[in-house]
């Protein structure tokens, strides 16, 4: 028969890493390539992963966004609009449990207010694997 044994978290192992360093490493130095080179770092970057292609547009204007949604056959429009609608509800009920926090300090006052935006940046992963999920994921949330 087998027994069960409380462990203490410090003493289990961990099995695997959530993400291998081999891939840490090279993401860091993506990173910082594109910290230091800026738009032509992350040009070259999209275009070896197979992101972009040399000319394409990194920042889409809504005319763009629009025209592409309306470029998608209507099964495909219909599950990331109801996606869409997932998130948006779960963002808005996270948002409603979280409290602005204004607070007096030795000095002065500390605090965080949480406040929607009109604009977001969001990488859009394309090439090979593309996932819109990211997309909808950082910025309707950001949206409030």
């Amino acid at each position: 028969m087998r027994h069960l044994r409380r462990a203490d978290p410090g003493t289990v192992p961990i099995v695997r890493r959530p993400v291998e360093l081999g891939t840490l490493r090279e993401a860091a130095l993506i990173v910082e390539d594109v910290r230091l080179g800026g738009e032509s770092a992350l040009r070259q970057h999209a275009q070896r992963l197979g992101d972009l292609e040399p000319g394409d547009e990194i920042v889409l204007d809504r005319s763009r966004i629009e025209q592409t949604l309306e470029s998608l056959p209507g099964d495909t429009r219909g599950v990331l609009e109801r996606v869409a609608g997932r998130i948006r509800s779960f963002a808005q009920a996270q948002r409603q449990s979280l409290n602005d926090v204004d607070i007096e300090v030795s000095g002065g006052r500390a605090g965080h207010r949480w406040i929607p935006v009109s604009s977001a940046g969001a990488y859009a992963p394309g090439g090979r694997y593309p996932l819109p999920s990211s997309v909808l994921m950082t910025v309707i949330p950001a949206r409030g």
